[in-house]
C-alpha cells in the first residue's frame, strides 16, 4: 500500500482566534530542569474551560517528538520545539556577585545586581514567550482540524 503524504496550507492568525488561549505564568529554574505553570482557557466544547498544569521543558520536547514522528501528522507543519533556556549564565553571575560584594562599592554592586536582574528577566520572558507560542500554535492547528 503506497504511503500518502498530505500537504495543505493553513494560515493561523494567533491574534484572531481566541477559542484557545495559552499563558505561562511562571518558570521555576532548578539546577537540571525548568518547570512551567501552563494555563489554558478555551471556548471549545470538547475542552475544559480552564486548566492549569505544571510541565517541565523536557515535556515540550517530548510532545514535539511525538507529533513530529506520528504518521497522522505527516505533511503538517509542526512548530519547532522551544529551546532549552540558559539560566546558567545568570546563576554564575549571581554567584560572582555574591562573592565580590565585599570588594565592590555599593554603587558597583547595585549596578551589577540591576544588570543581572535585567538579563535574567529578558531570558525568562523570551523562554516563556517561545513556549507559549509553541503550545498556542499546536492547539490552534490541532483544533482547527477537528
Amino acid at each position: 500500500m503506497p504511503v500518502q503524504n498530505r500537504t495543505e496550507e493553513i494560515n493561523v492568525d494567533l491574534d484572531a482566534d481566541n477559542s484557545i488561549l495559552v499563558d505561562i505564568s511562571d518558570a521555576l529554574s532548578e539546577r537540571d530542569k525548568v518547570k512551567y505553570t501552563v494555563h489554558s482557557k478555551s471556548t471549545l466544547g470538547d475542552m475544559k474551560p480552564e486548566t492549569s498544569v505544571v510541565r517541565e521543558h523536557e515535556e515540550f520536547i517530548w510532545l514535539h517528538s511525538c507529533l513530529d514522528e506520528n504518521e497522522n501528522y505527516a505533511g503538517f507543519i509542526i512548530p519547532p520545539p522551544p529551546p532549552r533556556p540558559d539560566f546558567d549564565a545568570s546563576r554564575e553571575k549571581l554567584q560572582k556577585l555574591g562573592e565580590g560584594e565585599a570588594t565592590m562599592t555599593r554603587e558597583e554592586f547595585l549596578n551589577m545586581k540591576q544588570e543581572l536582574e535585567q538579563d535574567y528577566l529578558a531570558t525568562f520572558k523570551k523562554t516563556v514567550a517561545m513556549h507559549e507560542v509553541f503550545l498556542q500554535r499546536l492547539f490552534t492547528s490541532w483544533w482547527s482540524r477537528k
